[in-house]
């Protein structure tokens, strides 16, 4: 039992510090063409909360005081402008934060506005709307605040029916207890099935022959040397293209096989020669990219030794490579753009990957890229 609830408090700790969600939700849903479904189906619920709230106005068990109806006003208003903001200027992951404390105060005003106990204990289900939300956009540490504001609230709405002239203790409780277990669950089985997403994402960004990254698998994870790159003072980032050379040959005169094992010696290879924290991914038949940081010293020796490092006349059916590198020592600029700026570097290090190629093949050469004005 003791090893249990320690394995427990050790889970628990593991999902409290996962990263925001935000970044790696929204690339999965930009990749899959759901983009604009989502922003259509967000701005559709938030209307639709504040279509809610302005018929709730005409119903007994709505707000009838003034204070209760003025703050019923501002959450309808408050619902179509979020709503109607949602489509016109899309999200980013501030927006998004503020969008989840709108909709817990919105939500908080128009529980307190209700006259009626249990339509009070009915509006607390939209907490378990937003906090799937929260699961799959955002990170655990405000999926635990919005769960604890939330059971508060719930608390607070339950309160005529457990301790009011009418009181129903029995009532009360049993009905809090529906809410909170539809909160809970909702929030949990959503954080369930990100993960399982999250497993099916990092699968594919996975080459299944060399186990490298593909191209996919590049796009998601170069950001983490990019910013590496801008924080280290008298750091280069490097980017560089590997195309086998007569590739096309070996596989005709060898076969599909050696060509495969070809392929594995030349990732296995580049992988060893590249630093712990660099990127390698085969983007092609043939062709691989690698993008790491050094020290801007480092560049020279790094630089003579790739040539020999993916060489060998020892081969059993020997190879060469044309190896074209784009080296970038100036940092991000203001308004520059990361991912634009990695994809110029790649178009510049194949470009000179064609230009080692051009003249022959099993050449390195270098293109330093330079900062504009």
């Amino acid at each position: 039992m003791t090893s249990q609830m320690k394995s427990m408090r050790t889970l628990t700790r593991e999902w409290l510090v996962l990263p925001d969600q935000y970044d790696r939700f929204t690339r999965y849903l930009r990749d899959n063409g759901l983009t604009a479904v989502t922003r259509l189906l967000l701005g559709i619920i938030v209307i639709g909360l504040g279509v809610c709230s302005l018929l709730n106005r005409f119903s007994p068990s709505g707000p009838t005081s003034p204070v209760a109806l003025f703050f019923n006003t501002v959450v309808t208003l408050a619902c179509f402008a979020v709503g109607i903001a949602w489509w016109t200027f899309g999200p980013t992951k501030r927006r998004s934060f503020g969008f989840v404390v709108f909709c817990d105060v919105a939500v908080s005003i128009a529980i307190l506005g209700d006259s009626a106990p249990l339509a009070r204990l009915l509006t607390c289900v939209i907490y378990a709307l937003i906090g799937i939300y929260i699961a799959y956009f955002h990170n655990p540490k405000l999926q635990v605040a919005h769960l604890t504001f939330s059971v508060v609230m719930i608390v607070v709405a339950a309160e005529p029916i457990l301790f009011g002239p009418d009181r129903d203790p029995a009532l009360g409780v049993s009905k809090m207890l529906v809410v909170v277990t539809a909160l809970m669950i909702c929030a949990f089985i959503s954080q369930i099935v990100l993960t399982m997403l999250s497993m099916d994402a990092s699968s594919s960004d996975l080459d299944p022959l060399t186990g490298l990254l593909n191209r996919r698998g590049l796009d998601r994870h170069v950001e983490k040397v990019l910013e590496g790159f801008q924080r280290q003072e008298s750091a280069a980032l490097l980017v560089i293209a590997i195309d086998i050379d007569r590739f096309k040959t070996i596989n005709d005169v060898h076969g599909h096989d050696v060509g495969d094992r070809i392929i594995l010696r030349v990732a296995q290879r580049l992988s060893s020669w590249a630093h712990a924290d660099a990127v390698v991914a085969r983007v092609g038949g043939d062709e691989f990219v690698l993008v790491q940081r050094l020290p801007v010293p480092a560049i020279g020796p790094m630089l003579d030794s790739i040539g020999p490092a993916m060489h060998s006349n020892a081969d059993e059916i020997p190879s060469t490579s044309s190896i074209g590198i784009a080296v970038r020592t100036h940092k991000f600029v203001a308004g520059e753009e990361r991912a634009a700026a990695f994809t110029d570097m790649q178009k510049v290090a194949d470009s000179a990957m064609y230009e080692s190629k051009r003249l022959g093949g099993g050449r390195v050469h270098t293109i330093v890229t330079t900062a504009t004005r």
